[in-house]
């Protein structure tokens, strides 16, 4: 029997505050309470136990990601804060976008800790599905009655972990299909009905971005592996044509649903909202390269007009905090991850789009990208990047091996 290896001490931090997270928590709430402050301490007292030393130093091992978040981090905690602070905007502001700020940070300490730790790389994957399914079940628990939502909102079923659970969702129920054995189908079904939560809580406020992604998420892997294994994907595409034939109905009613909402309100203003950072930055040459700090307020169109402290994009904001410098270093790191999970897909399809559309969707469309939910995904991405390229060098190292006992 193989010896278990122990989990590294600073695990048993994260995976709490990621469980008081989900059971307990929401990604931007209004009135920031007991439970965000345990959340907070479980969070610091792992940074703690892995090391804080280590983690801003430039070190060549780091991958293109991680520099460039690096950069990105270094860059924002100086520049913005310095803006925000002589613009003297409102103190409770700029703590909050700090503290959103080094959410993203977690990838710089953590990810690294975890190289070597397959155990511990399953469990982090593990918590943040089961915080993602959590939010859900939160979110339709009042629907039903069994739960008394507060007043403020909670914004759960947009969050990147509920888009990350959902998307990983659907790659397992594909490739429990393709595997086509009866305790894989058992799976399957398991996988279906947990996906059809999270589909359900989206489906309340009608999430277009989110649903979509699931779905082409669900009907991208089934194709891909029709055109490269026909025959062995032909019943198990047939099998998901007939699951989605059951529940048409509803299926044509999300559709309906959707086409309604975006009749309504069109792509709410994203490009109307990107005008207005820069047609705020344009009024002085030295704060379009620098911006008005974190803090800063602006009318966006989005919100018809009221003064917010975000965007609904994680490269307007870093525009809007510290101008062009700070968005140009936002464009880098969010190309890095791209890259990192190109490299990802190329050896896992369904960890790269699990994390594809959550990194995706709060850079471009929602705000969701000044949550705790933002940074655990990005600290996922860097955790599975380290793993791809360890995997990749094993795999060269074994080719060669073999080269030099079989030379052809």
């Amino acid at each position: 029997m193989d010896k278990v290896t122990p989990l590294p001490a600073f695990t048993f931090f994260l995976f709490a505050a990621i469980a008081v997270y989900g059971l307990l928590g929401s990604p931007t709430p209004d009135n920031p309470g007991m439970v965000e402050a345990a959340t907070g301490i479980l969070l610091a007292a792992s940074l703690v136990s892995a090391g804080l030393g280590k983690a801003l130093r430039l070190t060549l091992g780091r991958t293109l990601f991680l520099k460039s978040l690096q950069i990105l981090f270094l860059c924002g905690l100086i520049l913005p804060t310095l803006s925000g602070v002589y613009f003297g905007n409102d103190p409770a502001l700029i703590v909050r976008d700090l503290a959103a700020f080094f959410f993203l940070a977690l990838p710089l300490f953590l990810s690294e800790r975890f190289d070597g730790q397959e155990r511990a790389q399953k469990l982090l994957c593990g918590f943040l599905i089961f915080a993602g399914f959590a939010f859900a079940a939160r979110t339709l628990a009042p629907v039903f009655k069994i739960w008394r939502a507060p007043e403020e909102l909670l914004y759960l079923s947009n969050s990147p972990l509920t888009l990350f659970a959902a998307v990983w969702l659907a790659g397992a129920l594909w490739a429990n299909l393709m595997a086509l054995t009866r305790p894989s189908l058992v799976r399957a079904a398991g996988a279906a009905f947990a996906l059809a939560v999270i589909l359900a809580a989206m489906l309340l406020d009608v999430q277009r971005a989110t649903i979509g992604a699931v779905f082409v998420t669900l009907f991208g892997l089934a194709l891909i592996d029709f055109v490269l294994r026909p025959k062995q994907a032909a019943l198990p595409l047939l099998l998901l044509a007939l699951g989605m034939a059951l529940i048409f109905p509803l299926v044509w009613d999300t559709l309906q649903a959707m086409a309604a909402k975006t009749a309504e309100v069109g792509m709410n203003a994203r490009m109307a909202e990107a005008r207005a950072v820069v047609d705020a930055l344009s009024a002085d040459p030295v704060t379009f390269f620098t911006g008005y700090g974190w803090g800063a307020v602006y009318a966006s169109p989005a919100v018809a007009g009221l003064e917010v402290n975000y965007t609904h994009s994680f490269l307007t904001t870093l525009l809007l905090k510290g101008g062009m410098i700070l968005f140009i270093a936002g464009f880098g790191m969010t190309l890095a991850a791209l890259r990192e999970i190109f490299f990802i897909f190329q050896r896992d399809r369904a960890r790269a789009v699990a994390l594809f559309w959550p990194v995706v969707i709060p850079v471009f469309l929602y705000a969701s990208h000044k949550s705790l939910d933002f940074g655990l995904t990005l600290l996922m991405l860097g955790v599975w990047s380290s793993a791809s390229r360890a995997w990749t060098s094993e795999e060269s190292s074994d080719k060669t091996e073999a080269s030099t006992v079989n030379p052809k």
